[in-house]
């Protein structure tokens, strides 16, 4: 795992003047949060030692896959990386950074990100509302005044929270009054008189517009906040803490030795180089830059914040924060494509600025997609499998879904080893001791112990005449129990255990309550395992099977009693 360092410091931030923020932040240290008790449960792991050798062999048919997509889009170049566990796995590059001068692509060629710098945004916005400078769910006007200035749809529409843009459901239109790309970089000032009579497409809250213009926003909102220029704040709350030393808010600002030079598809179909985006004060949303190396750190820090555990903050914000902002907030849609061998099926939302959705085959994917006019960038990253993939390219003319789509497929490529497991979690000392008392009871049962064991929810919802009595039916079907061990472990305290028992085992699917005593608050029967078959059962079993092969009335009159005949 990447080493992630936090800036510490203790000195109090400055209010911005009045013509605006100054450029040197002073950030603080984020309070950590208070804890009633520590955990005493282990956190989920990957138990496969042989995991990262059999993730591997899924390399050869990456670099295959992504060289053709290189071909099929006609692309200027592309750098792609696989992270695995906090560091870079495999790497590898097409074109060039530089075709003129036939410059290759490195780990530390620096890209344009576009819309993924929504993330850094976001992330820099939640380091101030951990310290409790802002909240998500006041209104944004309260830390951003011009916002009084928008026109709302109708009378009882809700004022726009920050909650609201980072789950991209503000109303707010995809851009603002002014060019996607102008000519001119718009300061601040020119930047929010555009909000003075700007109408909202919606009530906010009702559904979701991707917008642009909310995230541009949060620039000057988090300026007013920290008292310092946004960009400045979020390279010292976060880049710099990550390590993230390449990554900068200005292209004028990457050294030319490392830039990748954008470009688009010119009139005669050729690629042809692009002047530099200048987003100026809108650049919050999508003004990002920042290399494969540079972006590892950054997935490495967010597959890190899983999964929830005990272990110390390394960070620049607490790994809560990082799982909030990936958790869905808010469901966009559901996408249903038929398909030989079986339909495949999308559900997509938005956590806080991070996409989140689930596929057939993965069951929870974070990430963000990143475009501009001279550069296309995707980071997609499994929380649950430790696993993430970027690729970034400095050719734009390409479809919107292309770059999304390779990554999915990279991770489709990785999944086909079949090594691309979750976390497991191993069983609580209190999953197996409440077992064992229920294994107890069902060899012995007693009153006094039925009444330790079980909660009182538990007890009432199941009078004990009827536990007494179903715990005697087991007791004659395999004997007294004992030796409880772990079967499917759902989590350290619920999941199904195996009961070694006087004749075979028995299954049972039961939870413990997480405070002290762990007594059980669920008991399901699974079945019950290697018991012995009578051998009246074995032959009416072979009667049975020949009547299958050759129908004969009198051999299923001899078999079967009239009692299940008059059932049928």
């Amino acid at each position: 795992m990447l080493s992630l360092a936090c800036a510490r410091a203790t000195a109090e931030v400055e209010q911005p003047e009045p013509n605006g923020p100054s450029a040197a932040p002073v950030i603080p240290e984020a309070p950590a949060p208070k804890r009633v008790r520590a955990p005493v449960d282990p956190p989920p792991s990957f138990t496969d030692p042989n995991r990262r050798a059999r993730l591997a062999a899924a390399f050869p048919e990456i670099e295959r896959y992504l060289a053709s997509t290189v071909k099929r889009d006609r692309l200027v170049g592309l750098a792609a990386a696989v992270v695995i566990d906090g560091e870079v796995a495999w790497f590898s590059s097409w074109g060039h950074r530089d075709p003129a001068r036939q410059l290759p692509i490195e780990r530390d060629t620096v890209f344009g990100v576009g819309s993924i710098s929504k993330t850094v945004t976001t992330l820099a916005l939640l380091r101030l509302r951990d310290e409790g400078r802002v909240e998500l769910d006041r209104p944004a006007a309260t830390y951003l005044p011009e916002l009084e200035q928008i026109l709302y749809p109708t009378t009882d529409s809700p004022k726009i929270t920050i909650r609201h843009i980072l789950t991209h459901s503000s109303g707010l239109p995809r851009m603002g009054r002014f060019p996607e790309y102008p000519a001119t970089p718009p300061d601040r000032a020119a930047f929010l008189a555009t909000l003075a009579g700007l109408g909202l497409e919606r009530a906010p809250g009702e559904g979701r517009v991707y917008s642009n213009l909310g995230f541009q926003l949060l620039g000057p909102l988090i300026e007013n906040v920290a008292g310092v220029d946004h960009r400045a704040f979020a390279r010292e709350a976060i880049l710099l803490p990550l390590g993230m030393t390449g990554a900068a808010w200005r292209e004028e600002d990457v050294s030319e030795d490392r830039l990748a030079f954008g470009h688009e598809r010119g009139p005669d179909g050729a690629p042809r180089a692009r002047p530099p985006w200048q987003p100026g004060a809108t650049d919050a949303a999508g003004g990002l830059y920042a290399s494969v190396d540079d972006l590892a750190r950054y997935v490495a820090f967010n597959l890190d914040a899983w999964p929830p555990r005990s272990d110390p903050e390394t960070g620049p914000l607490r790994r809560s924060t990082v799982r909030e902002a990936h958790t869905l907030q808010r469901i966009a849609g559901m996408h249903f494509t038929p398909a030989r061998g079986g339909a495949a099926v999308e559900v997509v939302g938005t956590g806080l600025a991070f996409a989140a959705f689930a596929t057939c085959r993965h069951d929870f994917i974070v990430g963000h997609n990143g475009k501009t006019l001279s550069y296309r960038a995707t980071v997609q990253m499994l929380p649950t499998r430790g696993v993430g993939v970027i690729l970034l390219s400095n050719y734009s003319s390409i479809s919107s879904a292309a770059l999304p789509g390779d990554a999915l497929k990279v991770l489709d490529l990785l999944a086909d080893t079949g090594a691309l497991e979750p976390r497991r979690h191993v069983a609580a000392d209190a999953l197996l001791e409440g077992a064992a008392d229920v294994g107890a009871l069902i060899g012995r049962w007693d009153r006094v112990d039925h009444g330790r064991t079980f909660s009182d929810a538990y007890r009432d919802a199941h009078p004990v005449h009827g536990t007494e009595q179903r715990f005697a039916e087991w007791r004659g079907l395999v004997g007294g129990c004992r030796a409880p061990r772990p079967i499917e472990v759902v989590e350290p305290r619920a999941g199904v255990v195996e009961l070694a028992c006087d004749r075979g085992a028995l299954r049972l699917d039961l939870r413990v309550a997480p405070w002290s005593g762990g007594e059980v608050t669920e008991l399901h029967f699974v079945g019950a395992v290697g018991l012995e078959v009578p051998a009246e059962h074995r032959q009416a079993a072979a009667r049975a099977l020949k009547l299958i092969n050759r129908w004969d009335r009198r051999a299923h009159a001899q078999l079967f009693t009239a009692a299940l005949d008059a059932a049928r």
